[in-house]
């Protein structure tokens, strides 16, 4: 049985927008991990708007997320009623910051593996130095459209 049309290939993206592509990629590849990263820009956006139900539809109705501090979060509708709150308090007015660096691989045709390193949460009018973190996403392709359907958070310590 031949390997997945994705199987293995993988897009690395070091800087916002800037993209090193696998070499031989399909067309069609490029434009599943175009929509992947889109799927991320929704969520950031999402985020930014203090909008949980936003943040939430980002995922699948069966998603599995871990947050920064283990929180373990089951489901689209759990998920938009625990971000809301959040951004309701505590993550008020806080945007989440570009990722150092990103990287998109296809294990299979309709499963994406999302990892962006180097994410900060941005509060406005402070100058403590953000916590950085590392989080691995996973996306499916379902109906034709990519949606998370688990998402993992840990922070980064320094070295």
């Amino acid at each position: 049985m031949p390997p997945p049309p994705h199987s293995g290939l993988m897009t690395t993206i070091t800087a916002p927008h800037e993209t090193v592509p696998a070499q031989g990629r399909p067309m069609t590849a490029d434009a599943d991990a175009a929509a992947v990263r889109q799927l991320l820009a929704t969520q950031s956006a999402a985020w930014a708007a203090g909008d949980g139900t936003a943040f939430a539809a980002t995922f699948t109705e069966d998603a599995d997320f871990v947050s920064v501090i283990g929180e373990f979060i089951q489901g689209r509708a759990e998920l938009a009623t625990v971000m809301q709150e959040g951004f309701d308090g505590f993550m008020h007015g806080t945007r989440l910051s570009d990722p150092e660096r990103t990287t998109v691989r296809f294990p299979a045709a309709d499963l994406a593996v999302l990892v962006t390193y180097g994410v900060s949460v941005l509060r406005p009018d402070t100058t403590v130095p953000p916590t950085r973190t590392a989080q691995i996403r996973t996306a499916v392709r379902t109906g034709g459209r990519w949606l998370f359907t688990s998402f993992q958070n840990t922070r980064i310590v320094p070295q």
